[in-house]
């Protein structure tokens, strides 16, 4: 009880150190960014020279996603983040800690808007998903791209009684209702092997950094080629 008693009375620290390591634990990529800044040939995520190769002309945003990392190599796109400490060591990002504000935040409107892994986005069911992307159709133009991936471990539903795969991919198709076509996915469940003991092992979905299910939508407008 005195343990208890004394999480809560203790004040939260709220100096620059504190609040970066908390940033740093929830972001895996803001790695890329650090050794970055001591390369002269820049580290890129696989996954995230995919979506760049897959967005069309016009402006482009990641959301929360460490996306500093990237606007060092390409700085037209823009780099929105959740977290004010963000702004202390990278100045030029745009501040947005609310989706439901985030349309008041930006200057302009995307046409490409990337949500990698977000952790922010999870710990809800697909209802709290399907809010996050109304959110964030708020600040997409008519045709715009929109890359989405998050982990199903952190994701609330019964595992149980639930086929994942059928379970998401319905979810995704049913976004048409606010405007978001499937265009491609992409979701990797671990296939679980019996040890010499019969036993499973305890292991996750793979995928931590960016998520083991993507999905990919065109906002009010016609799919494309995926290359």
């Amino acid at each position: 009880m005195k343990l208890i008693e004394q999480i809560y009375t203790d004040e939260h620290k709220t100096d620059f150190k504190t609040r970066y390591i908390k940033y740093r634990s929830g972001r895996l990529k803001h790695q890329y960014w650090l050794w970055n800044r001591k390369r002269s040939i820049k580290v890129v995520d696989e996954y995230d020279a995919k979506i760049l190769k897959n967005c069309q002309k016009g402006k482009t945003a990641f959301f929360s996603s460490a996306g500093h990392y990237l606007k060092d190599i390409w700085p037209h796109i823009d780099s929105i983040e959740m977290h004010p400490v963000v702004k202390e060591f990278y100045p030029t990002v745009i501040l947005a800690t609310s989706r439901e504000e985030l349309h008041l935040a930006i200057p302009n409107k995307y046409d490409n808007f990337a949500v990698v892994n977000n952790r922010g986005d999870h710990w809800v069911g697909i209802d709290g998903l399907r809010q996050h992307l109304l959110n964030y159709t708020r600040v997409l133009n008519p045709g715009a791209r929109l890359f989405y991936s998050f982990r199903d471990t952190q994701i609330q539903y019964n595992r149980l009684t639930v086929d994942s795969i059928k379970y998401f991919t319905s979810w995704a198709n049913s976004l048409e209702d606010i405007g978001l076509t499937l265009v491609w996915s992409d979701i990797n469940f671990q296939t679980k092997v019996k040890d010499q003991l019969g036993n499973y092992d305890a292991h996750e979905n793979p995928d931590t950094t960016n998520g083991n299910i993507k999905f990919w939508f065109c906002y009010k407008g016609s799919k494309w080629a995926i290359q």
